[in-house]
């Protein structure tokens, strides 16, 4: 009995890179390691950088970004810490693994977002009451070019690692950093205009600008990590993969109460089959083993659950209150 994909079938459906399971978990752990590593080298190095520059221009929007900029940090080392975690395999107390590690590693991101953007809305607030120019414009201005280059050549590096792994953490991680590179930016134009124009004000004004910012960021982190935490289904065109897989056999009748969910680097996978009633418990066991190897050969990070179930029988297996 034939396990392959029917590559026929796939060409229909969207890119599913950059979603969790797709690649073997000593793959999908190798690769997240490798980018959280980096990803803290660089939250160092713009830390450092962004409080020298400080130190010397004093500018509102440099401390936004040197705030941003340490959040990145915390948020990337509590990440190297999370994939390494969420990757270990399951034992006996987490049957299910780890995964989810990388989730409370997002919140933890969130909680330190929020807290910089609210600092950083209070120093805007004294800095439009007690407005001051601005010293070293130039080198400043400098200085984060340097800067917007070394993000986007981190940006380009967790782009391919999320293609790879889906990697929660490091999405997370990701939207740190590209929130960094607008703000970047954005600071340029500020201190340009507080600088090189009467509008002092402006370098405030950007601050502000970058502390909404970065509730937008906190955001759309919680979404990411909502859904994980509370077991969200698998997105339709996951779903319906994997149905279309189970279904490549004419023996099976049917599918039913498929349930899915992510967690980090892994995804859980259950249903039922539905097959004729003449079909011995051996064969049987063919038949389901045949499911599950061609699911695994497209979500090689799978933790899969069949049971088989006589067609004419109409009786539901479970509490209903589960049953959709």
């Amino acid at each position: 009995m034939s396990t392959q994909i029917d590559i026929s079938e796939q060409a229909d459906m969207p890119d599913r890179r950059g979603r969790p399971g797709r690649l073997p978990l000593e793959g999908s752990s190798r690769i997240t390691r490798r980018i959280t590593a980096i990803a803290v080298c660089v939250g160092l190095v713009l830390a450092v950088g962004k409080w020298f520059v400080w130190q010397e221009s004093h500018s509102v929007g440099i401390l936004s970004s040197l705030v941003h900029s340490a959040l990145d940090l915390f948020g990337a080392i509590s990440s190297f810490f999370a994939v390494r975690y969420a990757a270990r395999p399951p034992d006996g107390e987490y049957r299910f693994g780890r995964g989810k590690a990388e989730s409370f590693s997002a919140v933890f991101q969130i909680c330190l977002i929020v807290l910089g953007a609210f600092h950083l809305i209070e120093e805007v607030f004294h800095r439009v009451s007690h407005p001051e120019h601005l010293v070293q414009g130039g080198f400043a201005i400098a200085m984060m070019l340097v800067f917007i280059a070394i993000t986007i050549w981190l940006l380009i590096a967790q782009s391919w690692a999320i293609r790879a792994t889906g990697s929660i953490a490091v999405r997370g991680d990701r939207a740190h950093y590209m929130a960094d590179l607008f703000a970047n930016v954005f600071v340029i134009l500020g201190i340009a205009l507080s600088t090189f124009t009467p509008f002092v004000w402006a370098d405030a004004a950007v601050g502000g600008l970058m502390a909404l910012w970065l509730l937008w960021t906190a955001f759309k982190i919680a979404k990411l990590a909502w859904a994980q935490l509370m077991d969200q289904e698998l997105n339709i065109e996951e779903r319906a993969l994997i149905t279309r897989l189970a279904l490549q056999d004419p023996q099976v009748q049917a599918v039913h109460d498929l349930r899915t969910r992510a967690s980090g680097p892994h995804i859980h996978i259950q249903m039922r089959l539905d097959l004729d009633d003449s079909i011995s418990l051996s064969d049987t066991h063919d038949i389901v083993l045949a499911a599950e190897k061609r699911m695994m050969a497209a979500f090689q990070a799978a933790d899969i659950l069949i049971y088989p179930h006589p067609i004419s029988c109409e009786h539901n297996h479970g509490n209903e209150h589960f049953h959709n």
